[in-house]
């Protein structure tokens, strides 16, 4: 036991079902008392300490042993977290603090299986990614070095992935971690998950302190991760992962643009719509000069056309074989070969069509088509050059610079070598050498050149003559007006990713458990018990008025007299009619009828959960089971219960049992509640808890989220603060011809007003494009209030928390005051939360006047548009409203030139002057009014 947790022990049992092969942490439970011990109230709860997560596989173990390693070097030695264990929720629950929201996070990471673990129903990393998901784990606010270090952790679960070799992009390589967390939990979207919680909260950085940490960890600066390869692999592994353990859908929408970064264009983006081109001359053109490799594609196949944009059938490799190709086809035309012609004048259009892609001109597919036209077979006229490799095709006679004879020859043996080389090269033969005045390997040189020049002639040749053909008839023009449905391309979105479709049966469900959790859901609850009303009459009735209270003065003698007696008989008034009023109460349960009506109601959560699960997975239970579907789990489905009913996958009957299943364990967690204080011998809480009716003056179907706030935190919301919320919430009611627009409600302290109702309006007033909640609260206790809404309503509730910071001495440009705008906009997209100060909201309004006065009129535009923009969607709740609707807490203007007060220095002389004054006639005062005026000199 310990002074923070009197009434918990540590459990004998350290194995809870979920976190599996953590060594360090304590599990602590509830001590019985009076022979009584509570099962699960109060929630169990696990103290773990912060340290550098070690995991390690060991020997004959199929789970990995996880270590928090906690020397001298490491930061933050004597932090610690504490979780409570919902046995409801299934699932673990950090106590007020973010923070501990990304530890337990990573505590999940560390210990995930393949299989799910037994208490969550889910594995480790779905849990994780489930956590890091939630509102709770994002900030706007910088973190603290604590959790970036956390996160810092969290991204290094991911593998190292890189390019192999670097500088291609072809094979991937990818580097386990050998920490013995197997393979299929290391998520590649650890890494950039973290990266874009870390991300998010420096985009608005400078609202905040600059004495908060704003650099990014060494993890995501030193280049160790490949991050674009990191999210093609995440992309292709996306399917594989439990539709809990993706990415967030912004996240994922960056992820497919930056893998479609250049978008599909369509041919007629290469297509030249001119229709006299540039007549171009082969031999100067395309065949001037350089290397050229012949390819004979008469014989290849047109189709697919994808391969005549390839570089090795570019048009000076294939244009020669194309004729050749035009060619056979009219050789065959015999054979009525007409498919195949108007196949070829396919393909030659096609080549037209893409010649802006192929960078050509298109004059060389006219003289095609005109090639095609002719009569004749082209063939016959003209020989076609051998499909070799030719090179330095410019040269088409003896280049005396290019035979390459030994210096030591003079220059009669050069002049003669050269001449019997050109003397060959007109006989078009070999050079033999005959006066023997060159070597065999020289000789094999000269004739390799002979060679060349005589096929380079050839080629040569075979060009002017199809020049001078084509060219001397009409060219033949291609028709630019093409009519076409062009296809329509477009990004794949998230939404329209293929998902797997779940096949719901109509299983009917037990009627009498659909009529039960009917009742709990759509109607008011009655109370537990059904107990007579007792009165609570005491002597109090026999008690007179206590006069006792007033000074023992005779008021007719007196000048008070009046004002004394109007009190006196006002609290006399009082005091009669709070006699008058019979309080009573219904008689309190005992212990064993509060277990009874506990068991029954259990049995009930039970029965109707298990129909639940069967009804949901009847036909699917493979996919459910191997994880390619949501877990199901009450965390799952209760965000499911949030949606819109259209949109939301389960039947009004699941609905129905769904929510009469919730309804049923908030009852159960009041009557724990209420055991355990009548345990304990705490009657006044006993007596508080019990005689509170949950729900009993609204609807739960009505008001989900108030429902859903219950479950989580623990509590059971009174009647008293259903009627607050609900008058707060009816702003714009007509009364009287007049419009309510604002409202003022005052309630005693330790009521609730900002840990239930704040929460209450804040989960209530928030719609999607049409109200956006601001809560404003006193700047002493913005911090705290921060804390407590991001953990009571950053859970299953999801809203985020937008805390909303502004100084004089800040100097917003144009830029940060878009990036508090869009901010604010994706604020009530979402139906966040914003959390500000009456400080704030007036420097801010004050803003645009010092943008003007200091002639920065563009960013005055932008706070102006703003503001507008505010007033236009926000609705605000003020939390001590009368502190802050403090006449100081107002825009007050100077006008004119600075002058004194009125009085000057009399003010404060007549106020100095008047206790003076006091003291002086002090003996005298009490002498003349003895009975009035109490006074006891100072002591000498």
């Amino acid at each position: 036991m310990s002074r923070e947790y009197p009434d918990m022990c540590v459990d004998e049992h350290q194995l809870f079902g979920t976190l599996t092969g953590l060594t360090s942490g304590l599990l602590l439970s509830s001590l019985a008392v009076n022979n009584h011990k509570m099962e699960r109230y109060p929630y169990r709860k696990l103290i773990v300490p912060f340290g550098e997560l070690r995991s390690e596989k060991t020997f004959n173990i199929d789970h990995q042993t996880v270590i928090i390693q906690r020397s001298s070097s490491v930061s933050f030695l004597h932090q610690y977290f504490v979780f409570i264990l919902n046995d409801r929720l299934k699932i673990l629950q950090s106590i007020d603090s973010s923070t501990g929201w990304l530890y337990l996070a990573f505590l999940h990471t560390m210990t995930s299986h393949p299989l799910p673990d037994q208490y969550t129903g889910m594995t480790g990393m779905e849990r994780a990614f489930q956590l890091l998901h939630s509102a709770g784990c994002w900030s706007d606010q910088p973190f603290d070095f604590l959790s970036l270090n956390i996160l810092s952790q969290i991204a290094d679960i991911s593998p190292k992935v890189d390019y192999y070799p670097e500088h291609l992009t072809r094979m991937a390589k990818i580097d386990w971690n050998n920490n013995g967390i197997p393979y299929s939990m290391q998520h590649f979207g650890y890494y950039l998950i973290a990266k874009q919680l870390i991300e998010t909260t420096q985009q608005l950085g400078f609202m905040y302190s600059s004495s908060i940490c704003t650099k990014m960890p060494e993890i995501f600066e030193n280049k160790l991760y490949n991050e674009s390869l990191l999210k093609i692999l995440y992309w292709n592994y996306r399917d594989s992962y439990n539709p809990i353990a993706r990415l967030p859908t912004e996240i994922e929408e960056n992820i497919l643009c930056s893998l479609h970064a250049t978008p599909y264009q369509t041919a007629p983006n290469y297509c030249s719509h001119a229709i006299n081109h540039t007549i171009v001359r082969p031999i100067d053109d395309l065949y001037k000069k350089g290397n050229v490799n012949l390819k004979d594609c008469s014989r290849q196949h047109w189709l697919p056309l994808s391969q005549w944009l390839n570089d090795e059938n570019n048009l000076k490799t294939t244009w020669i074989g194309l004729l050749k190709m035009i060619h056979n086809l009219k050789v065959t035309t015999i054979l009525n070969n007409r498919d195949e012609i108007e196949r070829c004048e396919k393909l030659i259009n096609f080549l037209y069509y893409v010649s802006g892609k192929l960078k050509t001109k298109p004059f060389y597919f006219q003289m095609l088509k005109k090639a095609l036209k002719m009569p004749a077979a082209l063939m016959t006229i003209v020989t076609c050059p051998p499909f070799i490799e030719y090179s330095d095709i410019e040269e088409i006679s003896v280049i005396r610079k290019r035979i390459n004879l030994p210096s030591d020859y003079t220059s009669d043996i050069r002049n003669r070598i050269i001449a019997e080389i050109e003397h060959s090269w007109q006989n078009n033969c070999y050079y033999e050498d005959k006066s023997k005045l060159t070597t065999s390997s020289e000789r094999l040189q000269v004739n390799k050149l002979l060679t060349s020049w005589g096929n380079n002639r050839k080629l040569r040749s075979f060009l002017e003559s199809i020049q001078n053909l084509l060219c001397s008839a009409p060219i033949e023009q291609f028709c630019t007006n093409i009519l076409y449905n062009p296809q329509k391309f477009a990004g794949e979105s998230v939404e329209e990713h293929y998902q797997l479709q779940v096949k719901w049966t109509n299983k009917l469900i037990d009627k009498k458990l659909l009529e039960s959790a009917f009742r709990k859901f759509y109607f008011p609850n009655t109370g537990h018990f059904n107990k007579s009303k007792i009165s609570s009459q005491t002597a109090n009735k026999r008690v007179t008025f206590p006069n006792h209270i007033f000074p023992s003065v005779n008021h007719k003698e007196t000048t008070l007299s009046e004002i004394g007696n109007y009190f006196e008989n006002q609290l006399n008034k009082s005091w009669k009619k709070f006699l008058l009023d019979e309080p009573s109460r219904k008689e309190d349960p005992s212990i064993e009828e509060i277990k009874e009506r506990l068991n029954c109601l259990q049995k009930e959560s039970t029965q109707s959960w298990n129909a639940l699960i069967e009804s949901i997975t009847a036909s699917n239970e493979q996919l459910f089971e191997i994880g390619l579907l949501s877990r199901i789990t009450p965390t799952n489905l209760i965000t499911l219960l949030q949606q819109n009913i259209e949109k939301c996958p389960l039947n009004n009957d699941q609905i129905t049992l769904l929510g009469g299943t919730l309804v049923c364990w908030t009852l159960e967690l009041q009557l724990e509640r209420a055991l355990h204080y009548a345990i304990h011998d705490k009657l006044a809480d006993f007596v508080k808890e019990i005689s509170n009716i949950p729900h009993s003056n609204w609807k739960p179907f009505e008001h989900v989220f108030w429902l859903i706030l219950e479950l989580e935190m623990n509590i059971t919301i009174r009647e008293i603060q259903i009627d607050v919320a609900r008058h707060m919430m009816q702003t714009g009611m007509a009364t009287n011809q007049t419009t309510i627009k604002n409202l003022v409600m005052q309630m005693n302290m330790g009521e609730g007003k900002t840990s239930v109702i704040l929460p209450m309006l804040a989960a209530s007033l928030a719609l999607s494009d049409s109200s956006l909640v601001r809560i404003v609260v006193l700047k002493s206790l913005f911090p705290t209030n921060y804390q407590s809404l991001r953990c009571r309503l950053g859970g299953l509730l999801n809203k985020r928390i937008f805390p909303f910071l502004c100084r004089r001495d800040m100097n917003f440009n144009g830029k940060q005051i878009n990036h508090i705008y869009n901010r604010l906009k994706q604020d009530l997209h979402n139906c966040d939360v914003i959390l500000t100060s009456p400080e704030n909201i007036l420097s801010f309004d004050l803003l645009t006047i010092g943008k003007c006065h200091r002639n920065e009129f563009d960013v005055g535009h932008c706070v102006l548009t703003v503001q507008r923009w505010l007033k236009s969607f926000t609705r605000d709740v003020l939390d001590e409203s009368d502190e802050i609707l403090h006449p100081k807490y107002q825009l007050i203007y100077t006008v004119g030139n600075q002058q004194n007060v009125d009085g000057g220095a009399e003010c404060w002389n007549t106020i100095q002057t008047i206790p003076h004054l006091v003291k002086k006639h002090a003996v005298s005062i009490s002498k003349h009014f003895s009975e009035e005026v109490c006074y006891k000199s100072p002591a000498q």
